[in-house]
């Protein structure tokens, strides 16, 4: 299927630089440290909150592992979980391999056509990986692929991002007379309404706020973050957007508020 798609030069080299220039660590993808932190601990926690739950999850897969952190770190915390990850460009799969994770297997492997069988794992994970789809008919393709793959009544926890966190990020940054942010070269955002709409045959949205425990990750669960370094800190530096500075870092206390980030977070169930 690469063959035929034109974009996926452009995403193979982007992450074929992003293993050059970061190896193993957790910079790689994402520089921003709290968004990291708190991409892993919502993964952490919701499979946490699922295995309480008895929901079955014995089997899970990383779809977009990059170079393993995620993988490596669900290991220590759950080591009786089957976890394997898929990845689609090379280097960043020889590097999730070389981490030599116990009982972890790492398959080169394409979203859009994933190599397994139907309704073969009890959890999928996607951590910023279906907006590297350059096609919306191929994102429909790859959020169909994890419903296939995916046992009914399985679990779809879907990090991705989305331009109605990004409009409303912008529009605080206009009142404050700063440009807008725009979406990296390599990603396509998804529409929420596109997105509810495409995923509501197989999938209900489980409202994680219902159940009344404020440790479990809501959608906006960076609102507040992205406020404060997208708005906040250029806004009274003058600046432009820096990562991981002292300011945001003493304001990361706060809980979220808002819809200002393009990246949320989904608990979706496999009808």
């Amino acid at each position: 299927m690469s063959e035929k798609n034109s974009y996926t030069k452009v995403v193979l080299e982007h992450y074929r630089r992003e293993a050059e220039r970061h190896g193993k660590d957790t910079s790689s993808t994402m520089r921003d440290e709290i968004t990291r932190g708190r991409e892993v601990a919502g993964v952490i926690r919701v499979l946490e909150w699922l295995e309480v739950r008895k929901s079955g999850v014995r089997r899970a897969l990383d779809i977009g592992c990059g170079n393993g952190y995620l993988l490596h770190v669900l290991r220590e915390r759950f080591p009786e979980l089957e976890l394997a990850g898929a990845e689609y460009t090379p280097e960043m799969c020889a590097l999730a391999r070389s981490r030599a994770t116990a009982g972890v297997t790492i398959q080169e492997a394409d979203v859009r056509a994933l190599p397994y069988k139907d309704g073969e794992w009890d959890a999928v994970v996607t951590e910023r990986c279906i907006i590297n789809v350059m096609d919306v008919r191929d994102q429909v393709r790859s959020l169909r692929e994890v419903a296939r793959v995916l046992r009914k009544g399985g679990y779809f926890v879907c990090i991705e991002a989305f331009t109605d966190g990004l409009a409303e990020l912008n529009a605080a940054r206009a009142e404050l007379g700063m440009p807008p942010n725009v979406p990296p070269h390599h990603n396509i955002w998804f529409d929420k309404e596109w997105f509810l709409r495409t995923i509501a045959s197989d999938f209900e949205v489980v409202d994680l706020a219902g159940h009344g425990d404020p440790t479990l990750p809501s959608p906006n669960f960076l609102s507040s973050h992205y406020f404060i370094s997208r708005v906040l800190y250029p806004a009274v530096t003058k600046a432009d957007i820096a990562y991981n500075t002292h300011l945001v870092k003493f304001f990361s206390f706060l809980p979220p508020q808002g819809n200002y980030s393009p990246i949320q977070f989904y608990l979706l169930k496999r009808r």
